[in-house]
């Protein structure tokens, strides 16, 4: 059974436990209760867009997202209701205009500024501390880089804030030999798939914020080593890494309606192997070795828009650009050469609707798709004056996802949940829960 799934379940059932305990007591508390409590979460956490999603590589075929739209009229809510932080299980569709989430505050920085709270998500296994003291405040985060655990810290003020990340494994093996007129060394050093290393800075640039990350991953287990037996000395350096680099600048400090960002995306996806023995070298170069560039631009836009309710639709359109290195097979006259590139244009609609039922309860849920809408791969192969040239188009709509979720809120705790799935499944089997709960201070 799910995980997961049990996770959201059980969190469902506590909040409605939780809310009929209190149900009583609401109706006897003085409205100016209830829209005091409404005022300080709008005051604690201002509604922001949430960080354009990871552009889809050009092999990739869907992209997750979630949703579902409420038809029921509900109670009369107060227009603030809505103006809140939620969890990582809100806005799955990545809607630029829809309101802020932990995680998308988390890797702007700058916008856990004032914040007292800690956020812990079980079914993703992710947790968040944010400590405000004076004009400073302090971050620190756990999560997972492949199956490593991942450490976050990092310091925000009201225009300005870093981070670093850093998951480690990584080994290191010496040994030497010695013996009457003879001396051997080995050198070994290992690095673990999912290590990483990232830095990331946002900026509030008056009506615009500008946020930048750098980071370093490798994808696959590395060994290095070097061995001096005597005479013999031999070397083999494998390079398993993702380099990356992210640049974005969105409107959304200022946006009255239309929120966008643009940016650019880099990585260099390294594939190589080296041996070296005495003043002889070999290099291969794998069939994956390729530079990534991607400029991005989305668009978010409220539809409907009522003190309880907000609809959303929007549009994550990427312009994805590979260059694969060249390989090289053979010698003089008989050296072949492969050449491969692919660039195309991919978007992913997306529609995200929220409700404030009472004070204390929030629907919400979207759905989107990636649209591949065109990729063009070439591949050119030349042994000589002989040249194959191969081109491939492909158009393609992918997948829908969609998500439905419920927020549940009582003075300084809130709880998150909901569940995800693609719209054609045939089963319950790909169904994902999502679980977060805040404690605010």
């Amino acid at each position: 059974m799910n995980i997961k799934l049990i996770s959201v379940a059980a969190a469902l059932a506590v909040s409605a436990a939780v809310a009929q305990d209190y149900d009583d007591e609401y109706e006897e508390e003085a409205p100016a209760a209830a829209a005091e409590s409404a005022q300080e979460e709008e005051d604690e956490a201002p509604a922001a867009p949430a960080p354009a999603p990871a552009a889809p590589a050009i092999e990739d075929e869907r992209e997750e997202a979630p949703v579902a739209a409420v038809e029921s009229a509900p109670a009369e809510a107060p227009s603030g209701a809505l103006s809140v932080l939620h969890g990582n299980a809100y806005n799955m569709v990545g809607n630029e205009a829809a309101a802020a989430t932990i995680g998308g505050d988390m890797d702007a920085v700058y916008k856990m500024a004032g914040r007292k709270l800690i956020y812990v998500e079980p079914s993703d296994q992710y947790g968040a501390l944010s400590l405000a003291s004076g004009s400073m405040t302090y971050l620190l985060a756990f999560d997972n880089s492949e199956k490593l655990g991942m450490l976050t810290a990092g310091i925000a003020t009201k225009g300005f804030g870093v981070a670093v990340d850093v998951a480690l494994d990584k080994r290191f093996y010496s040994n030497e030999q010695k013996a009457a007129n003879f001396k051997s060394t080995a050198d070994t050093t290992t690095t673990g798939r999912g290590d990483y290393l990232a830095a990331r800075v946002g900026v509030l640039l008056g009506g615009m914020d500008l946020t930048a990350r750098v980071s370093w991953l490798t994808y696959k287990n590395e060994n290095d080593w070097e061995n001096d037996n005597g005479n013999a000395k031999t070397e083999h350096d494998e390079d398993w890494w993702d380099l990356g680099a992210r640049v974005a600048l969105s409107n959304g400090p200022s946006a009255k309606s239309l929120a966008w960002s643009a940016g650019l995306a880099f990585a260099r996806h390294s594939d190589w192997t080296k041996d070296t023995q005495g003043n002889t070298s070999v290099e291969v170069t794998g069939e994956n070795a390729y530079t990534h560039i991607e400029p991005f631009f989305n668009l978010g836009l409220p539809v409907i828009t009522a003190a309880n309710a907000n609809v959303f639709v929007g549009l994550n359109t990427f312009v994805p650009i590979r260059i694969y290195d060249e390989i090289k097979e053979g010698v003089g006259e008989a050296t072949i050469k492969n050449n491969r590139n692919a660039f195309g244009l991919i978007t992913s609609p997306n529609i995200l609707g929220e409700m404030a039922l009472t004070e204390n309860w929030i629907v919400f849920g979207g759905a989107n798709y990636a649209w591949n809408v065109f990729t063009r791969e070439g591949k050119t192969i030349e042994q000589g004056a002989a040249e194959d040239n191969t081109s491939i188009i492909t158009m393609k709509t992918g997948s829908t996802y969609a998500n439905a979720g419920l927020r549940f809120q009582y003075q300084n705790f809130t709880a998150e949940a909901s569940v995800a799935d693609e719209l054609d499944s045939q089963s319950w089997s790909g169904l994902v829960g999502h679980l977060g709960v805040f404690l605010t201070f």
